[in-house]
């Protein structure tokens, strides 16, 4: 693992394509309230899906898209790990954590973990029922064999208005 290299730390936001990313925003001012460092955020195609990339622009130093050709040279995942000194993906999809469990990279981001030579966060966004899969505690427990972390999600009862009912998530 590599040790700050940086003035101040250079973090590398990861986010998923969930509709918890709408928190995102949040959780990067409160870092940039609490803490002096540069933010970068890079997406799963899917995040993009959800969120607008100017809206983070707001709260983020530098937004690694990953998909601009003409931005290549500077998005390369060994420079892009070069540029960070630890990850955090939030939201963390059972799908990208699938992937980085079993050694994908079909994505900026899932190449950028598995590139990594520096602390990685994973904080999961799932109900209940799919936290508790055997087949997500097996790709959760690859991933921290890997020497990655992972928190465990909060899961916090919610009005699914879809089901007009309570559920966990």
């Amino acid at each position: 693992m590599n040790t700050s290299r940086h003035e101040i730390p250079n973090i590398l936001i990861g986010a998923c394509g969930s509709i918890d990313i709408i928190q995102l925003p949040q959780y990067l001012r409160s870092i940039k309230s609490k803490v002096r460092c540069n933010i970068s955020v890079i997406l799963t195609p899917a995040a993009r899906q959800f969120i607008q990339l100017h809206t983070l622009s707001i709260f983020a130093d530098r937004i690694i898209n990953g998909t601009d050709v003409e931005k290549w040279p500077s998005e390369k995942p060994s420079k892009i790990v070069n540029d960070h000194d630890f990850m955090i993906i939030i939201p963390a999809t059972a799908n990208t954590i699938f992937e980085c469990a079993h050694g994908g990279a079909s994505n900026r981001l899932t190449t950028v973990v598995l590139s990594a030579n520096f602390p990685v966060l994973f904080c999961p966004a799932m109900g209940e029922i799919m936290w508790k899969r055997k087949s997500v505690q097996n790709n959760i427990a690859l991933l921290k064999n890997e020497g990655f972390e992972v928190l465990e999600p909060v899961i916090v009862e919610n009005f699914d208005s879809s089901l007009n009912r309570k559920v966990t998530h």
